[in-house]
C-alpha cells in the first residue's frame, strides 16, 4: 500500500478516501512531497490557472531560494517534465509561485501557478481574493522546533481564508518522523497515530456543531524493507529509513526493576494528550534515589496537568511544601531520571516542550 513500482510514496491509496484534509507522515525520502508537489503542478499545468497553496510556519521559511529549490526536486525535475521543456523551475515573487525557465543565468517567468503564505502571518491574508486555489501544501508539520499558537486552529482559519466555501480542495500536511507530540494530533484527537503501523491510513470523523462529519485522512507511509541507501546509519538512520520516530538516547534503568522500592509517584497528564508515571524508586542495596518515567495508562493519584480541575491532588506543578516533591523537582534537575525506552523519553520532553516548561 502507498507505494509505487519503483518503491517511492504514491497518492492512490489514500485519494480513494475524497478527503479534504489529508494527513501524510513517514520517513524521510520516500516521495511524499514529491507525489504531493506532481499532482498539485500537474493540475496547475492543465488547467493553467494558479491552484497551489504552498503553507509554511514562518515567513522565513519562503523565500524566492527556499521555493524555487522545494519544487526543484533532485533526479527528476517535476517542472520540466510536466510543461514538456516549456520551463524548467518554479520562481516565488510577490506572493506568487511562477512558472519560469532559467536561460543563460537569468530567469524568465510565464504565467503564476499558485501562491505561498505563511501561517505566522495568516491575519494578513483576510479579506483578499485567492479563486483558483486547490490543492493546499502544508510542509512540516511534525516539528521538535515548535509551533504557532494555537496552530491547527490558525490552520484551519487561513484555508478558510483562502477557499472560503468552496469544498473542492485537498488539504496535505505532510511530515517526517520527528515527533509523536504534535498540536494537530492532540487538538484534532488523532491518538491512533501514536500506534499506527506504517503502510496504513486510518479515518477520523470530526464532528461540527451540527452533526455533519468531517473525514481526516492519515497515512503512514511505508517504507519497504529492500532498496535501502548504504549512506545512512545510527539513529538517524532508523528515521529516515526505517520507519521509527527520531529519538535521542535516555537513561534506562541501571538495574532490574525488582532491585527497586517505590517510594511515590507522580502523573504528568501533558495538554498533548500523553500521560506519564513518574515513579521515585529507591535501589534497595545501594539506597540511590531516581525518578522512572513510563506511559501512564490510567490517570489516578496525585496528578500534574494544566487543565483545570477542582480535586486538590491534581496541580499545575509540583509542591513547594511537599517536601518528597521538592525531592523529585532536585532529582529531575540534578539528571537522576531514567526511561522505559528512548521513546518515552522523547514523548515526556516534547509534551512539556509543547506546554512551556523546563521542569515540571
Amino acid at each position: 500500500m502507498g507505494l509505487n513500482k519503483d518503491g517511492f510514496y504514491t497518492l492512490k491509496d489514500i485519494l480513494k478516501y475524497k478527503c479534504i484534509w489529508n494527513i501524510i507522515y513517514g520517513d524521510r525520502s520516500k516521495g511524499k512531497s514529491f507525489a504531493v508537489k506532481e499532482r498539485s503542478l500537474d493540475h496547475a499545468w492543465k488547467t493553467q490557472k494558479p491552484t497551489i497553496g504552498y503553507i509554511r510556519r514562518y515567513r522565513d521559511d519562503i523565500s524566492s531560494e527556499l521555493v524555487s529549490k522545494y519544487f526543484q526536486d533532485r533526479g527528476v525535475n517535476l517542472v520540466e517534465k510536466i510543461t514538456k521543456g516549456e520551463y524548467d523551475m518554479i520562481d516565488y515573487y510577490r506572493g506568487y509561485l511562477w512558472w519560469a525557465k532559467r536561460t543563460e543565468g537569468k530567469i524568465k517567468r510565464g504565467e503564476p501557478c499558485g501562491e505561498a503564505f505563511a501561517l505566522n502571518l495568516c491575519e494578513r491574508y483576510k479579506s483578499t481574493g485567492h479563486p483558483y486555489l486547490k490543492h493546499y501544501i502544508v510542509e512540516e508539520v511534525l516539528s521538535d522546533k515548535g509551533y504557532i499558537k494555537d496552530e491547527p486552529k490558525v490552520l484551519q482559519n487561513l484555508i478558510s481564508t483562502l477557499a472560503r466555501f468552496d469544498e473542492d480542495i485537498e488539504v496535505y500536511l505532510i511530515g517526517n518522523l520527528i515527533s509523536r507530540v504534535c498540536p494537530y494530533f492532540s487538538e484534532w484527537n488523532l491518538q491512533g497515530v501514536r500506534n499506527q503501523k506504517p503502510g496504513t491510513i486510518d479515518i477520523y470523523k470530526m464532528k461540527q456543531e451540527d452533526g455533519t462529519e468531517i473525514p481526516i485522512a492519515v497515512e503512514f507511509a511505508p517504507s519497504p524493507e529492500e532498496k535501502k541507501s548504504k549512506v545512512f546509519f545510527g539513529k538517524a538512520e532508523k528515521s529516515i529509513q526505517g520507519a521509527q520516530w527520531e529519538t535521542q538516547e535516555y537513561a534506562k534503568l541501571p538495574d532490574i526493576y525488582d532491585a527497586f522500592n517505590e517510594v511515590y509517584n507522580i502523573c504528568y497528564e501533558g495538554s498533548s494528550g500523553f500521560s506519564f508515571n513518574l515513579k521515585l524508586l529507591s535501589h534497595i542495596e545501594q539506597g540511590y534515589l531516581i525518578v522512572y518515567v513510563y506511559p501512564a495508562k490510567r490517570i489516578t493519584g496525585r496528578i500534574l496537568s494544566s487543565r483545570f480541575s477542582t480535586d486538590i491532588f491534581t496541580t499545575p506543578q509540583l509542591s513547594k511544601d511537599n517536601p518528597v516533591e521538592v525531592l523529585y523537582h532536585n532529582l529531575i534537575v540534578r539528571n537522576k531520571i531514567c526511561f522505559a525506552d528512548n521513546l518515552t523519553g522523547e514523548d515526556f520532553y516534547n509534551s512539556l516542550k509543547a506546554e512551556n516548561r523546563q521542569i515540571l
